[in-house]
């Protein structure tokens, strides 16, 4: 070989190695200020003094952009985004690099040459974000979080506190995508200040394994994020607010009682930390915070109040409650951005008192319709403890962590008395008493729970090569004592006592583990295999004694229970030991381009339920499978479609489940059913959104539906003495659907504006009625109402069968199906005018109820509430603020005619000592005529609810405030500070 072969041979390996020899430059871009990703950056890499056209990505959007072929030498690195500051760095490659995290910095004078334009867009949607400007919704310097969301399009609050953003509830708010309390909106909503808001995102948040995975899994949830205001995050702020007043009395009110509210927050947020103090106190039905422990005492009472505060309709706050709470939360960013920590804790308390008309209807196969009426009270005292904590690590590029545990405890008493009367209404007219009565129950609870989530998240090397495994737990023990006592007065038969003392425990368990593997299979496309497996595990222990005698305190009309000498009663005590597992083994197929994403797959799920009630067993397993399917679909930069489906398998609960007769409320005997099988459930949703930002036009169409296969449903049947007898089972499908329309624009070029809010919502629900002629029937041949003891076993035989026996009756011989349709619409529209110193608007609403029912062809007559409104929110001079709202209220088609309410409220304060105090006084319900009604439409009732309510009081309270408000102005200009409210809105 001669030296010129030689030297060409040495040219050409080098050559080769240098291919080889590429390599490969990583980075993550992220917002110096916020830490949050910088997505759809342009990273270039460009050789020194070469003229050549440079390599070039864009980030992700997490960020992160990867260079691939890069050969040794020195380059120029820049990336760029529009709003930053272009980064520009000098680098040398001779191996592969990753670069961590390079932060960009604002550029001050295009984000406000931006804003210009920013500013007058008050909606954008975008992707899975309905994102909200809080600059273009007025409010005062004394209002809470909470008063913006109800001016925001498709957000609405109810008089508890509950925030739903276009029809799904929100259940945790954040802050710049740190958790604020954990899953407590209430906590964010009445407590930070809405001045410190710069914007509010509505965001369709998947779980965190479908985040890392890139494949929805169907646990979607929507969430609240908020950005505050830059002058924030420059050290500590807050407000201190104390205030007093009293109730207007008036002949047609009673209430004369003061009323007082204390609030304070203290804060300081930074781009790794945020630190947060809450105290409140108040008599003024603003309780901030989610009441877990009075939640958790509802359950043992079988999910409610049985009647007491069933009303949850209506435009007003139910009753009077009175609240106090203490809590600090803090988020930290730790180890260069490789660790989230955050943790909190809440003491919390609260005391309502719910005064109650009802009035229920029940339509009858034989034409005659059962009238009930009852009034009583309820009190409800409850207090407790709440720890959580969140962390997510990231150990490397392809290894990360999240654990989230929460621990709560806490205890509550009740006691709820009320009075009825049932009357007949013939076919013809003719009204027969048939009973009246009272009953009373009271209790006293104590109350723990423990849950979270541990989430291990694995790279595998190859893009979109993943492994995952998710691991949930929730343990919980609950103890109820307490009383049950009734007397009703029949008309044809001796009077029916009940005068029991009972103790009971209930203590669940459950954990549940799922595992993703996703394998890319090229040109877009992945492949997602999942296996899940849940354990759950109730064991409930009642023990119920009687009085040893029944005698009836004439001046307080209850009755005496008397301990000396009592009996077990086994007819209502009970021992039941319910275990429930689930497997669930699915593949998805996954395509993925820029602008169009689509799965498809199916899932096995066998679910296996051993049930051990009083020694007995019951046993039954179910295997059913399920597809699902998503389409997303970016048509271009203004207009997006979502279209969601998913199937489950479902449970009953341990109170379905239960075989024992309760007997809380004498003329409503409930029964649970060992024998029912799990159902399954199927839901379809998604939305359209579109945004004109040259026009400022945004329109969000919401739409969804479901059914349930093999659902439970109630069998309800009456005897002659009036008294209504339910039990579950599983029967006919159900259904339901609902779209939700929301449209926003400005008016031509002026400061006019509508936003226009359209609600259809349609519900097919299924019942068993029992015959009039056969109630007594059913009643006589498997219930002992003496004893309390149902033939669950003969029931379940006769009418369904067994593998030794066939049925030997015919359901629909002593039920007649009751099919109840119901339709809702809903449409809200609103006018404003604002500038840089008022914001006026107008608007109405209306809100139709339509119910049909199979029974005898009977159509409940349609309910209307109805509204016209107009606000005023004016700044005026020398640091004065004048707000007040108008609302005009009028009710069509109920049973019992409603009065027209006209509600006006007032508010005027006044900023003193350099703008750091403010001095509110407000006026609530000044005309006094606010009102808390409630409708329900079942399977065969009508049910109209009138609750007490806050009524017109007048409140002054002085605000101190500190630090920088992001504003003109040094200090944080006042208000009634966290938690004050605006009054009752109905």
């Amino acid at each position: 070989m001669n030296s010129r072969k030689i030297v060409v041979f040495i040219i050409a390996l080098i050559c080769s190695l240098s291919v080889f020899a590429q390599s490969k430059l990583s980075l993550s871009l992220v917002d110096a200020k916020t830490a949050e990703p910088v997505a759809f950056a342009t990273v270039s890499l460009s050789k020194e003094n070469s003229q050549s056209t440079p390599k070039y990505v864009l980030s992700d959007a997490e960020g992160k952009a990867v260079l691939t072929g890069v050969a040794k030498g020195k380059y120029t690195l820049k990336a760029e985004m529009m709003g930053y500051k272009p980064y520009i760095q000098d680098i040398e490659v001779m191996k592969s690099i990753d670069l961590g995290q390079i932060k960009m910095e604002e550029d001050a004078q295009v984000l406000d040459a931006a804003s210009v334009s920013a500013v007058g867009n008050p909606i954008i949607v975008k992707k899975d974000t309905v994102e909200y400007n809080a600059s273009s919704f007025k409010t005062s310097d004394n209002d809470m979080l909470e008063e913006l969301l109800k001016k925001l399009p498709g957000v609405e609050v109810d008089s508890d506190g509950k925030i739903t953003a276009n029809g799904e509830e929100i259940k945790k708010i954040t802050i710049d995508g740190k958790t604020f309390f954990l899953d407590d909106p209430a906590l964010a909503s009445k407590n930070i200040p809405a001045k410190i808001v710069e914007k509010v995102k509505v965001v369709e948040k998947k779980s965190d394994q479908a985040m890392f995975t890139g494949i929805s899994d169907g646990d979607e949830e929507t969430i609240i994020d908020l950005s505050f205001r830059p002058g924030m995050m420059q050290g500590w702020f807050g407000n201190v607010m104390g205030g007093g007043g009293h109730d207007v009395p008036s002949k047609d009110n009673n209430m004369n009682d003061w009323r007082y509210q204390g609030a304070a927050m203290v804060g300081r947020f930074t781009d790794k930390s945020q630190i947060s103090i809450i105290l409140n106190g108040n008599n003024t039905n603003n309780r901030g915070f989610n009441d877990m422990s009075g939640s958790m005492m509802g359950n043992m009472r079988g999910g409610g109040m049985r009647g007491m505060g069933r009303g949850n309709g209506g435009w007003q706050n139910n009753g009077i409650t009175t609240s106090w709470m203490g809590g600090i939360n803090g988020a930290f960013t730790l180890l260069d951005g490789n660790m989230d920590l955050a943790g909190n804790y809440l003491y919390s308390g609260s005391n309502k008192y719910i005064e109650e008309d009802s009035h229920k209807l029940t339509y009858r196969d034989d034409g005659s319709t059962l009238d009930y009426q009852s009034n009583g009270t309820n009190n409800t005292l409850t207090q407790g403890h709440r720890f959580g904590v969140r962390l997510e690590h990231k150990f490397s590029e392809s290894t990360s962590i999240i654990f989230e545990p929460q621990v709560n405890f806490g205890s509550g008493h009740f006691n709820e008395y009320s009075g009825f009367t049932t009357d007949n209404i013939a076919s013809d007219g003719t009204e027969t008493r048939i009973n009246r009565g009272f009953n009373e129950n009271t209790g006293k609870n104590r109350n723990w729970t423990t849950s979270g989530f541990l989430l291990f998240r694995q790279r595998l090397g190859k893009p979109g090569r993943t492994f995952s495994v998710n691991l949930r737990y929730n343990f919980s023990g609950n103890r109820l004592d307490g009383f049950n006592q009734s007397l009703s007065e029949l008309e044809d038969a001796a009077d029916e006592i009940v005068n029991q003392r009972f103790d009971q425990t209930s203590n669940a368990y459950s954990v549940s583990a799922r595992a993703v593997y996703t394998e890319p299979l090229g040109k877009g496309f992945f492949l997602e295999a999942n296996y899940s497996y849940g354990w759950n595990k109730s064991l409930s222990e009642k023990a119920t004694f009687n009085s040893s005698e029944n005698s009836l305190n004439d001046e307080r009309n209850h009755l005496i229970y008397n301990s000396e000498g009592e009996t077990r009663d086994e007819n209502y005590s009970n021992s039941i030991s319910n275990i429930y597992q689930n497997h669930r083994a699915g593949l998805n197929f996954v395509y993925q381009k820029e602008k169009f994403n689509a799965q498809v797959g199916a899932s096995v799920n066998p679910t296996i339920t051993d049930n051990i009630t009083n020694g007995k067993i019951y046993n039954s397993t179910v295997i059913s499978w399920a597809p699902n399917a998503m389409l997303r679909y970016d048509i271009n930069d203004n207009t997006e479609l979502r279209l969601f489906y998913f199937g489950r398998s479902a449970q009953p609960s341990t109170s379905q489940l239960m075989p024992v007769a309760d007997n809380s409320d004498p003329l409503n005997v409930s029964f649970g059913n060992p024998y029912l099988e799990p159902y399954f459930t199927h839901n379809i949703r998604g939305h359209f959104g579109y945004t004109d930002k040259k026009t400022f036009t945004s329109l969000f169409v919401r739409y969804g539906g479901g059914f349930n296969d093999n659902a439970i449903i109630n069998a309800t049947w009456y005897d002659d003495k009036g008294v209504q007898y339910s039990m579950p089972l599983n029967g006919p499908t159900s259904g339901n659907a609902d779209v939700r329309i929301m449209l926003n624009a400005p008016i031509a070029k002026s400061k006019f504006s509508v936003m226009n809010m359209t609600y259809f919502s349609y519900k097919r629900s299924v019942a068993y009625v029992g015959n009039t002629s056969r109630g007594n029937e059913i009643t006589k041949d498997y219930y002992d109402a003496d004893s309390g003891v149902f033939d669950y076993e003969g029931f379940n035989s006769d009418f369904f069968g067994t593998a030794e026996s066939p049925k030997i009756k015919d359901l629909n011989d002593y039920f007649d199906l009751s099919k109840t349709d119901g339709l809702s619409f809903s449409e809200r529209i609103r006018f404003t005018f604002r500038n840089d110193f008022v914001e006026l608007s107008a608007g109405a609403r209306t809100r139709m109820s339509k119910t049909w029912y199979s029974i005898n062809g009977y159509n409940q007559q349609a309910t209307w509430n109805n509204r016209v409104d107009a606000s005023m929110n004016w700044t005026i001079p020398w640091g004065i603020h004048f707000i007040a709202d108008y609302r005009y209220n009028w009710y069509n088609g109920y049973t019992t005619k409603q009065d027209d309410e006209h509600i006006l409220n007032i508010e005027l304060s006044k900023l003193l000592f350099k703008e750091k105090f403010t001095l509110a006084v407000k006026a609530y319900d000044i005309l006094n005529q606010s009102k808390n009604l409630s409708v329900t439409d079942e399977s065969n009732y009508h049910l109209e609810t009138r609750n007490n309510t806050l009524g017109r009081y007048i409140i002054l309270s002085l605000t101190y405030r500190f630090g920088n408000f992001g504003g003109n102005r040094g200090g944080m200009s006042g208000g009634h500070g966290p938690g004050g409210p605006r009054g009752p809105r109905p």
